[in-house]
């Protein structure tokens, strides 16, 4: 009989199902809390076992809401604390083997999947942008002296617009990110959008911070109140507390401030927003995983301008239980289209701050937003990095972004990354209000094909493989709302993600700069070179048609992490910086299983030679050591065949997956050329009885069928015919080079390929046996001769069993780098579904088919070692190797590469580029 204590825990858990807004107040002064994970997906009996078995040492706290993960607490006098440590979490153990207490450890590490000890951790805000008054006022007198007469037709088209729409915020007018009057056409280019009745409806956007104002004039009519939660005080109202609280409200302004006489108006002003609050105290793992998916059912995006120190000294992620609440969302939020997650790139840039050192912003599910301000120039402040996919406007040459503020104010004074990254969602509310339909992937695709490029003589752009072009500090341009709407509305969604993961590659080399005790030559070696080759066979066994996200984790010892820089180098020469020199990064910890992302080759095929070099920054005298010791590489991409997609797993080891698929098909292939060998024998036995000509169909289920008969009506071929069908045979179930005209690869797993070979084993016997019968049969030569007249050898319609020469130009035209003419966005659908008709049924199809944009149609997280990333600062520098919530720190700038490519022709008109990729 359960004790009344155990029933009181498994009540609560059953509470806490119903509602996961009960969840306990945390007490750290007398207890440790930490995360288990159970394997209860079919059944709650893993959870209620443990409970039971170990409640007079844990107490059950409440169920996360992210599948099978548990919280439990234990006093902070327990002896189990000797042992209590990280089990199977973020890539290490920390469980110790206390002595006294060995069968404790083992029974609780045979009980559960994983154990994750839950430190309080303090989140940041992005780094305030320092305000210089003199320099402002002087750049504000600067800008009023260009008014022209484009700012006169500004000036009237905000008449317009404020008449037609009935507009009368006072702040409307100095609103510059929705129509600036100083330098025309440097905004959202959203009012025209307004015109036409797209202004958000039915998106809720979900402004993870300090809370928002819901009480406020300008927020409450469009708070949401079912996607909130306040995880700092436990409350179901995330209303700002602390005299610094005003952070999400001001986000919160820019995306859905309602049409009043207050302050200003939101870009997207009939969409929602909702409150999630963890930047205003100390949190876990626990809740900030929970956060990110709070909600799930109601919020479309999440808007978050907060993230690791940018101080320029910082490696830090998210942990292992967050990267899980990334996946989660991205597959079940929307309906299973995946939530939208917005990240700012950061502040950091006057620290030569990257992104790529910020887990957050270089994740493949996060659309990292960076900054321009209201010239269109790039601010100091906004870090650039591989990872940064657009920008959009904010605080620079002296002035910022105006919108709501606490306490029934406005504010004038709003910027940084942390202004952009809200800026951008409400677009993508007017995105996603004018296509729901949109997937997560989608979303980015329409971010990739038609932000517009700004400033092209300063970002060091490079033409990619799409024929767009790509900096690292302005992503693929700004965002145009207009222009990235009337985009989306005809967009057709892409296929499902497939993805790769290369083996992980030794290198083990080592570089010493600045040492008096190296020898000439060696001090002559100033770059470590290594190659991962991709072949046909690894896409083609993991289904990946065409990259969208690159992932590359590193295993990299330094003496000093700021002097390391990584670059990597695609088959078709685009560069992604990884990592840059960072002067103030002095931890000697290096780079440990991290993970660097990159946008910048979206599009390319990923076929050939993939290169990273790791240097030095060599442009002072002081010492430096750096060993390079192992790397991976990772595609996130668009599936071959939609019908052959999975579900990506957060830690599984698709390496492996890969490896074990091509050993299988090289099985496969070995056992059918013995099973060609055997049909070749029984055509040369068949040959000796008769000449006649025997006809059989060319696939396996017709020979199935003629066989099962037993009739020798049924079957007939020619001795030659026969040969000719066994090799059709073979070629069909090996393993080809090419997809078929529908950009799907004609792939056999080894769910059945056992027993498809004894089947035509034993098919191929009876034949024999039949042939041989039908020779002996009076009559059968008339016989056959009259089912010669009724049967034609013919391929089953629909299906490519040629690997013709244009298609293999096709191929080699995209692994040089294809331009956008290659993938027409406007044919891709309507030559989908006309592919059927180009098909003749009656003969072999040797003309290639051309490959269309259709085959565009991916963290999950990677798994890394996150050695309890903390999101706070990581100075780092004596080098703490048994600190656990210590994170790790680091990146470094690399200079300009010279191999960089550029667009000959500029394109000027924002309509025309937006044409010419649909």
């Amino acid at each position: 009989m359960f004790s009344l204590k155990l029933l009181i825990s498994i009540l609560f858990y059953l509470i806490s199902l119903s509602n996961q807004q009960q969840i306990p107040t945390r007490n750290y002064e007398e207890n440790n809390y930490f995360l288990v994970e159970l394997n209860t997906t079919t059944s709650q009996k893993p959870l209620i076992d443990f409970i039971s078995k170990y409640k007079d040492h844990y107490k059950f706290e409440h169920q996360l809401n992210l599948d099978n993960y548990y919280v439990f607490s234990i006093d902070n006098s327990h002896p189990h604390n000797s042992f209590l440590g990280n089990f199977n979490s973020n890539n290490f153990n920390h469980m110790k083997r206390s002595s006294g207490f060995e069968d404790h450890y083992d029974e609780l590490v045979g009980d559960v999947s994983s154990l994750h000890m839950l430190y309080p951790k303090k989140i940041n805000k992005r780094m305030p942008v320092p305000i210089d008054s003199k320099r402002d006022e002087l750049l504000q007198q600067q800008s009023s002296d260009q008014s022209n007469s484009d700012s006169d037709k500004a000036h009237q088209k905000l008449a317009v617009v404020a008449q037609k729409l009935d507009i009368h915020d006072p702040e409307f007018a100095t609103q510059w990110h929705l129509l600036n009057l100083q330098f025309p056409g440097h905004d959202v280019n959203a009012t025209g959008l307004w015109l036409e009745d797209i202004l958000g409806q039915g998106i809720v956007t979900a402004i993870v911070d300090d809370g928002l104002d819901a009480e406020g004039e300008d927020l409450k009519d469009n708070f949401n109140a079912k996607g909130s939660w306040d995880f700092n005080d436990n409350g179901n109202l995330p209303l700002p507390k602390l005299f610094d609280d005003y952070h999400g409200t001001r986000c919160a302004g820019e995306i859905a401030a309602v049409k009043n006489d207050v302050c200003g108006i939101g870009v997207a002003y009939k969409s929602q927003v909702s409150g999630i609050r963890i930047l205003s105290g100390a949190i876990t793992a626990a809740e900030e995983a929970a956060a990110l998916i709070y909600g799930l059912d109601t919020n479309d995006i999440y808007s978050c301008s907060w993230g690791p120190t940018d101080n320029g000294r910082t490696l830090s992620g998210p942990e292992v239980v967050v990267k899980q609440a990334f996946v989660k969302g991205i597959q079940e939020g929307r309906n299973n289209k995946g939530a939208i997650y917005v990240f700012a790139s950061g502040n950091g840039g006057r620290f030569q701050d990257s992104c790529n050192f910020d887990g957050y912003t270089n994740s493949i599910y996060s659309i990292t937003v960076g900054a321009i301000d209201y010239k269109g120039l790039h601010p100091a402040y906004s870090e650039a990095c591989a990872a940064v996919m657009v920008v959009t406007y904010s605080s620079g040459s002296g002035e910022h972004i105006h919108t709501t503020d606490i306490k029934k104010k406005c504010s004038a004074l709003h910027g940084g990354t942390s202004a952009a990254a809200p800026l951008a969602s409400g677009i993508y509310s007017l995105i996603l209000s004018a296509n729901p339909d949109l997937t997560w992937r989608d979303l980015q695709y329409i971010n990739v094909l038609s932000a517009t490029p700004v400033n092209e003589d300063d970002g060091n752009y490079q033409t990619t493989a799409l024929n767009r072009k790509y900096s690292h500090k302005y992503g693929y341009g700004k965002i145009d709302a207009y222009n990235m709407v009337d985009f989306a509305k005809s967009w057709k969604n892409v296929k499902p993600q497939a993805w790769y993961y290369s083996d992980v590659t030794q290198v083990n080399e080592a570089l010493s700069l600045n040492k008096p005790q190296m020898l000439k030559r060696d001090e002559e070696k100033k770059i470590i070179k290594s190659k991962i080759t991709v072949s046909k066979e690894d896409l083609k066994v993991m289904n990946v048609e065409r990259i969208e996200h690159v992932n590359v984790i590193v295993n990299i010892d330094a003496s000093f992490r700021g002097k390391v820089g990584a670059r990597l180098i695609s088959p078709t020469g685009v560069i992604s910086d990884l990592a840059t020199f960072r002067p103030g990064d002095a931890a000697g910890r290096g780079f440990q299983d991290w993970t660097f992302m990159s946008v910048a080759h979206w599009g390319e095929d990923g076929l050939g030679d993939w290169e990273i070099e790791v240097f030095a920054d060599d442009s002072k005298s002081d010492p430096i050591d750096i060993k390079f010791k192992d790397w991976q590489l990772r595609f996130f991409g668009e599936s071959r065949d939609a019908d052959k997609s999975e579900k990506y797993e957060l830690l599984k080891d698709y390496a492996a997956v890969r490896r074990d698929r091509i050993g299988e098909n090289k099985q496969q292939s070995s056992t059918i050329e013995s099973s060609t060998e055997f049909s070749s024998s029984t055509e040369a036995s068949s040959s000796t009885t008769s000449s006649e000509e025997v006809s059989t169909t060319s696939a396996s289920e017709e020979i199935a069928q003629s066989t099962s008969t037993a009739s020798s009506e049924q079957v007939s071929s020619t001795s030659s015919e026969v040969s000719t069908t066994s090799s059709t045979i073979t070629d069909e179930l090996e393993p080809t080079t090419e997809p078929d005209e529908e950009g799907k690869n004609k792939h056999y797993t080894s769910d059945h390929t056992g027993q498809y070979l004894m089947g035509f084993a034993i098919i191929g016997f009876i034949i024999v046996l039949i042939i041989m019968k039908c020779h002996k049969s009076p009559g059968s030569l008339r016989r056959r001769r009259r089912r010669d007249d009724d049967y034609e050898f013919d391929i089953i319609p629909g299906e490519d069993y040629t690997d013709s020469e244009d298609d293999q130009e096709t191929l080699d035209s995209r692994r040089r780098g294809a331009n956008a003419d290659s993938f027409d966005l406007g044919q891709r659908n309507d030559q989908r579904i006309n592919k059927n008709d180009q098909i003749n049924d009656d003969r072999y199809q040797d003309e290639a088919r051309e490959r269309l944009f259709e085959n565009f149609n991916g963290e999950t997280l990677p798994d890394y070692d996150d050695d309890m990333f903390k999101i706070g600062d990581d100075d780092d520098h004596e080098n703490d190797e048994n600190n656990t919530k210590k994170a790790t720190s680091s990146s470094n700038e690399q200079p300009t590469d010279s191999n960089e490519t550029t667009n000959d022709e500029e394109i000027t008109d924002d309509r025309k580029i937006v044409d010419e990729n649909k």
